[in-house]
């Protein structure tokens, strides 16, 4: 092969990475921040707690009540719960969601006193990058915060990620890949984006303002856990797996927020 010949082959495949490179780069951006909420502003006794997020906030609509009733037996007071969650969503979608989602936006404008948040799985599932994730969730409390709301979130639960790899169709098994490449991600990169929301906790001080529900506070064995908190695909809960993450949810924000018991 002649040396002009190398040289054309090499050039070309070098534009055709940086054409690839640019187009990725908006997709595994962070979200920017946004304006324009309308927050409504309650003075009566009611405890209002909205639930946002992924599938997981998707699968909780029907389920809303158990909150409902586990914090009006504990505390006595009135207590509402509003849920809006859309399956497949990642941190930067579900940010982007409280602003252009109209459930979702109904739900934060609505004026909630505490806001559960379940994001996170998709982009680890996907492997969008810790940094993705982790700036997504910096805006996201962020806004939850200066808007008087509490915010309580979800880590990163315990799925069988390889499984969820495994059962997709060849295309996706080959965009996941080369996000992995991209991002540097591993293959099981949970952990990863765990570290990375307790690094934004410690970063903006935020031990008290945020109340985060550990996995080990109510799920220590994951997907394998013997009282079958999780369906078929081993990645979202089944009514069993609610119940327990919702009394685990009430029991903190009962123990670390300022509703009274009675």
């Amino acid at each position: 092969m002649k040396f002009r010949t190398k040289i054309y082959i090499i050039a070309t495949i070098s534009i055709v990475g940086l054409l690839m490179v640019r187009q990725f780069i908006p997709y595994y951006s962070p979200a920017h921040r946004l304006e324009g909420l309308n927050i409504q502003v309650h003075s009566d006794d009611t405890t209002r707690i909205a639930y946002i997020g992924d599938s997981w906030a998707y699968g909780h609509r029907n389920m809303r009540c158990i909150i409902d009733s586990l914090l009006s037996n504990a505390t006595g007071k009135t207590i509402e719960v509003r849920t809006a969650g859309i399956s497949g969503l990642t941190s930067k979608n579900i940010y982007y969601g409280i602003f252009r989602n109209d459930s979702m936006k109904r739900v934060i404008e609505w004026g909630p006193d505490f806001c559960f948040v379940v994001a996170g799985i998709n982009d680890s599932d996907r492997k969008m990058g810790v940094n993705y994730y982790k700036e997504n969730m910096r805006l996201i409390i962020e806004l939850l915060l200066e808007h008087h709301i509490t915010p309580v979130i979800l880590e990163i639960p315990s799925y069988n990620i390889k499984y969820s790899f495994e059962r997709r169709n060849r295309l996706v098994k080959l965009k996941y890949l080369v996000s992995m490449f991209l991002t540097c991600s591993k293959m099981d990169c949970i952990d990863e984006y765990r570290k990375a929301y307790n690094e934004l906790i410690e970063e903006k001080r935020w031990y008290d303002s945020v109340i985060t529900i550990r996995t080990t506070d109510w799920n220590p064995n994951g997907y394998k856990d013997k009282r079958n908190l999780y369906d078929e695909g081993q990645m979202h809960l089944n009514g069993k797996g609610y119940l327990v993450l919702d009394s685990c949810i009430a029991n903190e924000i009962v123990k670390k927020s300022c509703i009274s018991m009675k």
